[in-house]
């Protein structure tokens, strides 16, 4: 990365707002405190009486000890995505092997050491919910629980990153820009000068690197941290970014903790796909290959079709009360049956709650300045006439999707998936929309955690093929375990 020759006149500085960290001063204690807290709890309802004071101390001691010796009151382990699930279990199994050792040897009390094992689990879930319910509370103020970022890159690939990073509810929060390509254009067009502070659709450049390469550009890419005040550099792919200039710019900031990411730009690949590999001294990036096997799903076959069945069996009592609600609101039928298309095409019969008039289908040609997803093949209007009263209450809470069970237990569709569509949806799809049919559609799916109705035909793609080109056990967990909240917001659904 060579330096213009007025680079170091450009770089603005910017009055970005310090947010509130995990990392140090007030965050570090709320953590500290909420995790106390939880261990403290877990010890008074599981150890002995007789033992009550001094676990009381030990087990919250011992608890804080581990975590942050698994470093989670640093924020670049905390938030969304999997590494604070994984440091807490390696703090939970830790937790539990110190304190069990030391109760054997040092008290050889079996009831304490039974206590503790039961204890370190719940304090490990109590944190993990609270700290849920921290991040919940405090990312209502802008610049909360997220850590400022430069990006350094051409306009499109800053543009397109701070875009991502705001769609997925990143912890990183891009705040200004160093473009590679020279002064901004496009997407952050505007006078050098007037980009001291954000604009609403774009990020201020505070300063433009030429792309071939220099040693000059690591101090002023430091320049630009210290102006804007970033604890991390996201650096984009091109030949700015070479072996060289990436290693002066990591001597540069050794001493300043500020940490060093480099985007692959494979924003739609799963972590888990991806690993570093070494082959002759060079280390490559390893892209695994979708997980498309039938073998590869049996375990989820299974598990979602025992799940489904026991759904209906303990919401037996719910789809009496709905079928009663319409009966008396609406009169027959209670069920509404659709021709969707489900796995690689095979067309099936998607069973649900009716909730809209008779003769529905035959209105929808004169509703259609109704539709609000004009950019593709969905038909959504926010406020649906032929929609009854007790169906906008099913809808509203995503009742009239639960006959889909019989679905899944019928092995049609996953409680997991890809959204089910209509035939002549499917008749309009594109190469790449069809991976969507490589997969059961599913009751519940990124599509509906992220937005339903509300979503753009575009996004709810990305979504539904990202699920299934990213697809594991955990994904599905996430998914489920999300859902809960979706339905009781319900936002999107109409």
């Amino acid at each position: 990365m060579a330096v213009n020759s007025d680079v170091g006149k450009r770089v603005v500085r910017a009055p970005v707002a310090r947010p509130w960290t995990y990392g140090r001063g007030t965050g570090t204690s709320v953590l500290v405190v909420v995790d106390w807290a939880c261990a403290m709890f877990a010890a008074w309802l599981t150890v002995p009486r007789e033992d009550y004071w001094p676990a009381l101390v030990a087990v919250p001691a011992a608890w804080v000890a581990v975590t942050c010796w698994h470093r989670l009151y640093e924020r670049r382990h905390v938030g969304p995505g999997t590494e604070e699930y994984h440091r807490l279990l390696r703090s939970c199994l830790a937790a539990m092997a110190a304190l069990a050792t030391a109760c054997a040897l040092l008290a050889g009390n079996d009831k304490l050491v039974r206590g503790v094992l039961v204890a370190v689990p719940i304090a490990a879930v109590g944190s993990l919910l609270a700290r849920k319910v921290v991040r919940a509370l405090t990312a209502r103020r802008t610049g909360l629980a997220s850590r400022p970022v430069l990006l350094v890159g051409t306009a499109a690939q800053c543009s397109s990153m701070a875009e991502i990073l705001r769609r997925e509810r990143s912890t990183l929060r891009a705040v200004a820009a160093l473009d590679v390509a020279g002064p901004a254009s496009g997407y952050f067009a505007s006078e050098l000068e007037d980009l001291h502070a954000a604009r609403p659709h774009g990020l201020p450049i505070i300063g433009d690197l030429t792309a071939d390469g220099g040693p000059g550009d690591a101090e002023q890419v430091a320049l630009a941290l210290e102006a804007t005040g970033c604890e991390a550099v996201v650096l984009m792919p091109g030949p700015h970014l070479g072996a060289a200039a990436l290693s002066r710019l990591g001597w540069r900031l050794a001493n300043q903790g500020t940490d060093i990411l480099v985007a692959p730009f494979l924003s739609e690949i799963a972590p888990g796909r991806l690993a570093v590999r070494r082959d002759g001294g060079v280390p490559l990036l390893h892209v695994r290959a979708p997980r498309l096997s039938r073998a590869a799903r049996v375990p989820k076959e299974l598990g979602e079709r025992a799940m489904a069945t026991l759904g209906i069996l303990l919401l037996a009592p719910v789809f009496l009360a709905v079928s009663l609600a319409i009966l008396i609101g609406d009169g027959r039928p209670v069920y509404f049956r659709q021709r969707r298309v489900g796995l690689r095409g095979e067309p099936f019969t998607l069973f649900k709650f009716r909730t809209m008039a008779s003769g529905a289908a035959a209105a929808k040609v004169e509703l259609a300045h109704l539709n609000v997803n004009t950019d593709g093949p969905l038909f959504k209007a926010r406020r649906d006439p032929r929609v009854t009263r007790v169906g906008a209450f099913l809808r509203r809470y995503s009742l009239d999707e639960l006959p889909q069970l019989l679905n899944v237990v019928r092995g049609e569709m996953a409680l997991v998936g890809p959204r089910p569509p209509l035939p002549e949806e499917a008749a309009q799809y594109s190469e790449e929309v069809r991976r969507r049919l490589l997969v059961k559609p599913g009751l519940t799916g990124l599509w509906q955690v992220s937005g339903r109705s509300d979503l753009a035909w575009a996004d709810a793609v990305r979504l539904d093929v990202g699920y299934v080109e990213n697809w594991s056990l955990g994904l599905d967990a996430e998914i489920l375990l999300r859902t809960g909240s979706a339905v009781v917001k319900g936002k999107g659904a109409y």
